[in-house]
């Protein structure tokens, strides 16, 4: 995840680590988009793809990549306000500081397959189950778009300078669920009051005493439906 110090962003140093980032992804005749991607630590093993395009906030990084991988379209930018062109494969070291935007933009795009690594306490929010302290919005979301796999974690010594924490490597599959419109910013109101019952902010006794974190995904869509329901009756 490369940047300075001052942007808080960590150079992965081991090529072993980063070979096994990019093994875990199929890039036979896809077009593949990397995020973030640095002075090239994964794009080196990024092989038979049908396209591959790298963003990079850092102008320096940018020419670099130009110079070492000229078959690249490399786009000197920053992700979150860009336009992500179409890809099939997606590829990043998310910069901690913006996983969480960055991941949201990633369940809004339409792809077959990813890998990202990003900080373990980010890792465990989108692999939390119901009733767990790290169910969230970004749990639901995440596991609605994604068939989510843990791979390993990267312990802080590789990377320079080293992190505080660990990382965690996910790879991303694409499900097939729709996703209503509506659905995330009912997420964000039952998330803002995670402790209230859902009773008390559907006004519906279908959940009885439960809260919004104690809601399997299943449950969360039914208690949408009932909140779509109650609206269109106004």
């Amino acid at each position: 995840m490369p940047r300075s110090r001052q942007a808080g962003i960590n150079f992965l140093n081991d090529q072993k680590i980063a070979e096994k980032i990019v093994s875990i992804l199929s890039f036979s005749e896809k077009d593949v988009l990397e995020v973030g991607a640095g002075l090239g630590q994964l794009t080196r093993f990024i092989r038979n793809y049908k396209s591959l395009t790298l963003i990079e906030r850092e102008t320096t990084f940018s020419e670099r990549l130009r110079v070492s991988f000229p078959d690249a379209k490399v786009i000197n930018s920053d992700a979150l306000k860009l336009e992500w062109p179409k890809f099939d494969v997606f590829v990043s070291n998310m910069p901690y500081s913006i996983s969480s935007p960055l991941l949201e933009k990633l369940w809004n795009s339409d792809f077959e397959e990813g890998v990202v690594t990003i900080q373990k306490e980010v890792a465990d929010r989108i692999t939390a189950i119901p009733g767990s302290r790290d169910y969230s919005r970004l749990s639901v979301m995440m596991q609605l778009k994604f068939k989510v796999e843990r791979k390993f974690d990267i312990p802080p010594s590789k990377f320079t300078p080293p992190p505080k924490v660990y990382s965690t490597v996910l790879r991303l599959e694409k499900n097939d669920e729709v996703i209503p419109d509506g659905f995330d910013e009912f997420l964000k109101i039952l998330f803002s009051q995670r402790r209230k019952k859902i009773r008390n902010i559907v006004r519906s006794e279908m959940f009885g005493e439960k809260r919004p974190e104690e809601l399997s995904i299943q449950e969360l869509s039914e208690a949408f439906g009932e909140f779509i329901l109650q609206r269109q009756s106004l």
